[in-house]
């Protein structure tokens, strides 16, 4: 059964699908038990447990709190996420595309950049780097020729369950324990592997949980430290000879100097303030650090982009750590674009009648890293003197660069405007005219040898002028013939070899009567 037919079959022809019953709306609303409270290990093993036979609530509903409660670790998810909403898109053909195929990907390129909440839509599919998977309900409906999503409704994790038969198959929990499939159409699932096994296993916070755990224990033992602590500890002597209601008193001065600030004593007493040694805070600061050290790793792959101290991070390490997070942003846009382009932007051409499975587009983002412009164009013009042969289209691919298409104004370099090449030509050829006339005397001869070399240099020297001289410092810099003859051929491009060779031997012909003469 292909894609439209399924479609008819459970929407109708005209109807949008149903996104849920009231009896079904206990499942798309927020009702998780924070399970966070309280946490120990025992509970964090029961709900991991519970999770990898198919009961993924408690563990979705812990996995929620930990990106509300710890800041550090919803930083550094919102920095891995947000680098992919920064990327470019496009949708890319077939080598050999038709024209019709090209219009048909930029008609889809624009009509889906144009869906409402696409860039929201985005995040939401990336809240499966920590879960292992994102539910988006799809409700479709018709625009002019084609049936488009009207909106993207993201429904929490808590919302799914996965039969013990099959853990890779995400149901609604409803409908009996297996749950209930899904509608085919009416989701967008998207599975996000951060690590190997069952979806439900498969999400970076089944790490986080433990770093999460041990931060939140430290800062609550330091919260209590700083509670018995965090003031000057207040001892208040008395003598024993003082009665009970004077110790009494004593001992109201003592709590009144924690609350109010000061208080009366009477002068047969006294009060002592004991100050906690120093550092001894320093454990909890120190394994708090640890841990977020440790989710910087699991969440960016290092720490030098996120918690760099000038100590321990260098200019090397820093570019070693910005690859590894580029390798993940590469890996998370793989995926992402896997998922629109099977779920989303197929089933749309499909229920519009314009689905070839063997020549449809798909989606991709343009994940390559910014290059050095200058760098890359030395490194190919030194590829080419050592005669590499070098594309324009990988040229412009590796550059960003666009190649010309038809109707474009194509900039040209400022001394290709002076047609420097084609006067010292001219010049050239009109002295070796010159010499190749026929002379009545010998001496009428040897008068054009004798005047020519200057008449020549003089007039080559004109017209080479604004040509030659860009190029005395590069080919001073050639260390091989092969080079120079790379550099000629690359700042005479409407030459081809055999104009190439020609202009060299009236050059070389230049040289030889200038050598001559003054030989």
């Amino acid at each position: 059964m292909d894609l439209k037919t399924t479609f008819k079959r459970f929407f109708g022809h005209d109807k949008r699908p149903p996104i849920q019953s009231d009896e079904d709306a206990y499942l798309y609303q927020d009702q998780s038990e924070h399970p966070s409270e309280g946490l120990n290990i025992r509970r964090v093993y029961a709900l991991l447990r519970a999770a990898e036979q198919g009961d993924i609530q408690a563990q979705s509903d812990l996995f929620t709190d930990i990106e509300e409660r710890d800041g550090h670790i919803f930083a550094e998810l919102s920095k891995r996420k947000r680098a992919l909403l920064t990327l470019p898109w496009s949708l890319q053909t077939p080598p050999d595309a038709t024209e019709a195929e090209q219009k048909l990907a930029r008609e889809m390129e624009w009509r889906l950049s144009k869906l409402p909440g696409w860039r929201g839509m985005l995040m939401d599919m990336l809240d499966a780097l920590g879960h292992g998977f994102s539910c988006i309900e799809l409700p479709w409906a018709r625009k002019g020729d084609l049936w488009l999503p009207s909106e993207f409704l993201k429904r929490p994790a808590r919302a799914f369950t996965m039969p013990q038969a099959d853990l890779d198959d995400i149901r609604l929990n409803r409908g009996g324990a297996d749950g209930e499939p899904l509608q085919e159409l009416g989701w967008l699932v998207h599975r996000h592997k951060s690590k190997s096994g069952p979806v439900a296993q498969s999400g970076l916070f089944r790490v986080l949980v433990w770093t999460y755990l041990f931060k939140n224990l430290s800062a609550r033992d330091w919260a209590q430290f700083l509670n018995l602590y965090g003031l000057p500890f207040r001892i208040g002597k008395y003598d024993p000879s003082m009665d009970a209601a004077g110790r009494n008193r004593l001992l109201r001065g003592v709590m009144m100097m924690a609350r109010e600030g000061g208080g009366i004593i009477p002068s047969n007493a006294e009060i002592q303030l004991v100050s906690p040694a120093a550092g001894q805070s320093a454990p909890f600061f120190d394994m708090v650090s640890w841990c977020e050290k440790v989710q910087s790793k699991v969440i960016l792959g290092g720490t030098l982009t996120s918690q760099a101290d000038g100590k321990t991070s260098t200019n090397a390490l820093g570019n070693v750590h910005n690859e590894v997070r580029h390798d993940l942003l590469v890996g998370d846009a793989e995926m992402v674009a896997e998922t629109l382009t099977q779920q989303l932007l197929w089933p749309i051409l499909a229920l519009s009648g314009k689905y070839d499975p063997d020549r449809a587009p798909h989606l991709v983002f343009d994940t390559r890293e910014r290059v050095d412009l200058e760098r890359l164009m030395n490194v190919a013009i030194r590829a080419q003197a050592t005669g590499f042969e070098i594309t324009r289209e990988w040229l412009s691919e590796e550059s960003g660069i666009p190649l010309p298409q038809a109707g474009q104004t194509v900039l040209k370099p400022l001394t290709r405007q002076i047609p420097a090449d084609a006067a010292l030509s001219a010049a050239v050829q009109h002295q070796m005219a010159a010499l190749s006339v026929p002379q009545t005397t010998t001496d009428g001869v040897q008068q054009q040898l004798d005047a020519a070399p200057q008449l020549l240099a003089a007039q080559v020297a004109a017209a080479s002028e604004a040509m030659l001289q860009p190029l005395i410092d590069r080919i001073k810099a050639a260390s091989t013939p092969d080079e120079v003859y790379a550099l000629l051929a690359a700042s005479y491009p409407s030459l081809n070899d055999s104009a190439l060779r020609d202009l060299v031997g009236q050059a070389v012909f230049v040289a030889d009567v200038l050598g001559q003469q003054h030989g």
